[in-house]
């Protein structure tokens, strides 16, 4: 790997993590024009740590946040109750909790079939416009008055939509931040809530990495793959803060018309 091939793939993977587009799509798109092959496992952990700096870097409050909650409830488990309904930060923690439990779920249940899904450029090419259609539907269907407050089924239904972005080409933050605006959650709450249940999902997926570090050779040298993680973690911030920004002023639906062009592109090439 070529230092500018890494900061190229970091670009790519720090913009398609975050904007509603899919990076796995945009992986398939790529290769199939290129005749790239899958970067190496090491590539892999590195991007994602970017990508993983990038939520902190932005909600860094919220995170902070969230580890109090975590420690004010493991030291009053009887009062979880009391502590949900009195404390935001406990509230937060167990929304993002409640929120990953049907992506881990698939994850164990359907690990098989989802690795077989990622063989399939056809699939990805229909999943794209899937996911156009959502954003579509979405942006269109959003509230208009003022946002209720979050609760635990909210949380969970918005963990159902990170699930089902478990497949390749339906993209993660735009079918959560969909699934939030299908509960009356304010626009920016949803998209809010998206990034933060981010967090757990790419800790996750470097915990399932791991164990292939042992057998994955380092493609370059520290120098390159440290370019494209910092690559992807520059690119990703500024995602994040453009959809924040995108999703505030309700332009969702611009990312349909270009899913759609790219799930096209796709199926035509398969």
């Amino acid at each position: 790997m070529t230092l500018l091939n890494s900061i190229i793939l970091g670009i790519i993977q720090g913009l398609t993590e975050f904007l509603p587009v899919s990076s796995s799509g945009h992986l398939v798109l790529f290769s199939s024009l290129l005749n790239v092959e899958s970067s190496s496992v090491v590539f892999e952990v590195l991007v994602h740590v970017g990508t993983l700096a990038a939520v902190l870097a932005v909600f860094w409050q919220e995170f902070v946040q969230v580890v109090q909650g975590f420690f004010k409830l493991a030291s009053g488990p009887k009062q979880w109750r009391e502590l949900y309904e009195g404390d935001s930060r406990c509230r937060l923690f167990l929304w993002l909790v409640v929120g990953t439990i049907p992506t881990i779920l698939v994850a164990l249940l359907f690990k098989d079939y989802v690795e077989q899904a990622f063989r399939s450029t056809k699939l990805v090419g229909g999943t794209l416009i899937l996911t156009g259609l959502i954003l579509f539907l979405a942006d269109r269907a959003a509230g208009k008055g003022a946002a209720q407050e979050q609760t635990l089924w909210d949380a969970l239904w918005v963990g159902i939509g990170q699930a089902v972005a478990i497949l390749p080409g339906i993209s993660r933050s735009g079918t959560t931040i969909a699934f939030g605006l299908a509960r009356g959650l304010g626009r920016e709450q949803a998209a809010r809530f998206s990034f933060l249940l981010s967090i757990p999902s790419i800790l996750g997926a470097l915990v399932y990495s791991l164990p292939d570090l042992a057998g994955g050779g380092a493609p370059a040298s520290p120098g390159v793959l440290l370019a494209g993680m910092a690559a992807a973690g520059l690119t990703g911030y500024l995602a994040i803060r453009m959809l924040l920004s995108v999703v505030r002023r309700g332009r969702l639906v611009w990312f349909s018309y270009y899913t759609w062009f790219v799930g096209i592109l796709v199926l035509v090439l398969a």
